[in-house]
Protein backbone atom coordinates (compact mmCIF):
# COMPACT_ATOMS: atom_id res chain seq x y z
CA UNK A 1 0.00 0.00 0.00
CA UNK A 2 1.60 3.14 -1.13
CA UNK A 3 0.81 6.27 0.40
CA UNK A 4 0.73 9.28 -1.88
CA UNK A 5 0.46 13.04 -0.38
CA UNK A 6 -1.77 15.10 -2.48
CA UNK A 7 -4.08 18.08 -2.47
CA UNK A 8 -6.26 19.59 -4.95
CA UNK A 9 -4.99 21.98 -7.15
CA UNK A 10 -7.78 23.14 -9.12
CA UNK A 11 -11.24 22.45 -10.28
CA UNK A 12 -12.56 23.33 -13.89
CA UNK A 13 -15.94 23.05 -15.26
CA UNK A 14 -14.86 21.96 -18.95
CA UNK A 15 -18.48 22.12 -20.61
CA UNK A 16 -21.66 22.22 -18.57
CA UNK A 17 -25.33 22.18 -20.48
CA UNK A 18 -28.56 21.41 -19.37
CA UNK A 19 -32.01 20.62 -21.18
CA UNK A 20 -35.01 20.86 -18.54
CA UNK A 21 -37.59 20.94 -21.64
CA UNK A 22 -36.76 17.49 -22.66
CA UNK A 23 -37.34 15.99 -19.29
CA UNK A 24 -40.62 13.90 -19.01
CA UNK A 25 -41.90 13.21 -15.19
CA UNK A 26 -42.38 9.80 -14.42
CA UNK A 27 -39.76 8.77 -16.98
CA UNK A 28 -36.39 6.97 -15.84
CA UNK A 29 -33.44 8.88 -16.09
CA UNK A 30 -30.42 6.90 -17.09
CA UNK A 31 -26.73 7.76 -16.33
CA UNK A 32 -23.67 7.20 -18.27
CA UNK A 33 -20.41 8.22 -16.48
CA UNK A 34 -16.70 7.78 -17.88
CA UNK A 35 -13.14 8.96 -16.37
CA UNK A 36 -10.29 9.92 -17.94
CA UNK A 37 -6.97 10.39 -16.56
CA UNK A 38 -4.18 12.53 -17.52
CA UNK A 39 -0.48 12.32 -16.09
CA UNK A 40 1.78 15.09 -16.00
CA UNK A 41 5.58 14.17 -16.80
CA UNK A 42 6.91 14.91 -13.76
CA UNK A 43 4.31 13.55 -11.10
CA UNK A 44 3.80 16.49 -10.14
CA UNK A 45 -0.18 17.00 -11.12
CA UNK A 46 -2.58 14.36 -11.81
CA UNK A 47 -6.01 15.03 -13.52
CA UNK A 48 -8.95 13.16 -13.11
CA UNK A 49 -12.02 14.10 -15.98
CA UNK A 50 -15.07 12.87 -14.98
CA UNK A 51 -18.23 13.19 -18.18
CA UNK A 52 -21.62 12.49 -16.64
CA UNK A 53 -24.91 12.56 -19.37
CA UNK A 54 -27.97 12.06 -17.99
CA UNK A 55 -30.69 10.65 -20.52
CA UNK A 56 -34.47 9.92 -20.77
CA UNK A 57 -35.06 7.21 -23.64
CA UNK A 58 -33.18 9.26 -26.44
CA UNK A 59 -33.09 12.67 -24.84
CA UNK A 60 -29.92 14.15 -23.01
CA UNK A 61 -31.03 16.10 -20.34
CA UNK A 62 -28.02 17.07 -18.79
CA UNK A 63 -24.09 16.94 -19.86
CA UNK A 64 -21.35 17.64 -17.37
CA UNK A 65 -17.40 17.70 -18.28
CA UNK A 66 -15.30 17.91 -14.85
CA UNK A 67 -11.84 18.11 -14.46
CA UNK A 68 -10.25 18.02 -10.52
CA UNK A 69 -6.29 18.32 -10.98
CA UNK A 70 -4.43 16.96 -7.71
CA UNK A 71 -0.94 18.23 -6.90
CA UNK A 72 1.34 14.99 -5.94
CA UNK A 73 3.83 16.00 -3.33
CA UNK A 74 7.56 15.52 -4.30
CA UNK A 75 7.90 12.55 -2.51
CA UNK A 76 4.69 11.01 -3.70
CA UNK A 77 6.04 11.59 -6.94
CA UNK A 78 9.77 9.84 -6.73
CA UNK A 79 7.43 7.13 -4.74
CA UNK A 80 5.25 6.97 -7.78
CA UNK A 81 8.40 7.00 -10.16
CA UNK A 82 10.08 4.07 -7.93
CA UNK A 83 7.29 1.92 -8.18
CA UNK A 84 6.65 2.75 -11.98
CA UNK A 85 2.84 2.73 -11.58
CA UNK A 86 0.16 5.12 -10.38
CA UNK A 87 -2.33 2.33 -8.22
CA UNK A 88 -5.63 2.02 -9.39
CA UNK A 89 -6.70 1.88 -5.40
CA UNK A 90 -5.25 5.76 -5.76
CA UNK A 91 -7.02 6.25 -9.15
CA UNK A 92 -10.22 5.31 -7.56
CA UNK A 93 -9.69 7.48 -4.40
CA UNK A 94 -9.26 10.41 -6.41
CA UNK A 95 -11.67 9.70 -9.09
CA UNK A 96 -14.11 9.64 -5.46
CA UNK A 97 -13.44 13.27 -4.98
CA UNK A 98 -14.26 14.02 -8.63
CA UNK A 99 -17.71 12.33 -8.38
CA UNK A 100 -18.34 14.50 -5.44
CA UNK A 101 -17.52 17.61 -6.72
CA UNK A 102 -19.13 16.75 -9.61
CA UNK A 103 -22.29 16.07 -7.78
CA UNK A 104 -22.13 19.54 -6.26
CA UNK A 105 -21.62 21.22 -9.45
CA UNK A 106 -24.62 19.41 -10.89
CA UNK A 107 -26.66 20.35 -8.25
CA UNK A 108 -25.90 23.99 -7.82
CA UNK A 109 -25.95 24.55 -11.56
CA UNK A 110 -29.28 22.87 -11.66
CA UNK A 111 -30.67 25.03 -9.27
CA UNK A 112 -34.44 25.99 -9.74
CA UNK A 113 -35.40 23.85 -12.72
CA UNK A 114 -37.14 20.10 -13.00
CA UNK A 115 -33.46 18.91 -13.05
CA UNK A 116 -32.51 19.61 -9.58
CA UNK A 117 -34.02 16.88 -7.71
CA UNK A 118 -32.13 14.04 -10.28
CA UNK A 119 -29.30 13.29 -7.70
CA UNK A 120 -26.34 11.89 -9.19
CA UNK A 121 -26.29 8.18 -7.96
CA UNK A 122 -23.14 6.11 -5.69
CA UNK A 123 -21.08 5.59 -9.08
CA UNK A 124 -19.06 2.37 -8.83
CA UNK A 125 -15.58 3.16 -9.67
CA UNK A 126 -14.44 -0.03 -9.00
CA UNK A 127 -16.07 -1.58 -12.42
CA UNK A 128 -15.06 1.99 -14.27
CA UNK A 129 -11.46 2.17 -13.28
CA UNK A 130 -10.04 -1.22 -13.67
CA UNK A 131 -5.98 -0.63 -14.06
CA UNK A 132 -2.90 0.94 -12.29
CA UNK A 133 -1.32 3.37 -14.94
CA UNK A 134 2.02 2.46 -15.85
CA UNK A 135 4.51 5.40 -15.65
CA UNK A 136 6.59 3.64 -18.98
CA UNK A 137 3.41 4.45 -20.67
CA UNK A 138 2.99 8.08 -19.56
CA UNK A 139 4.21 10.88 -22.40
Amino acid sequence: KMNIPFRINQLRTLQFAIFPDKFVNGISVSVDTKVTFGVRKDLGDIKCVMDIRFRQEDNLLLTSLTQCNFGISPEGATDLREKGHIPVDFLRHIATITTGTVRGIIHSKTDGTVLNPIVLPPINLVNLIHDDILLDKVE
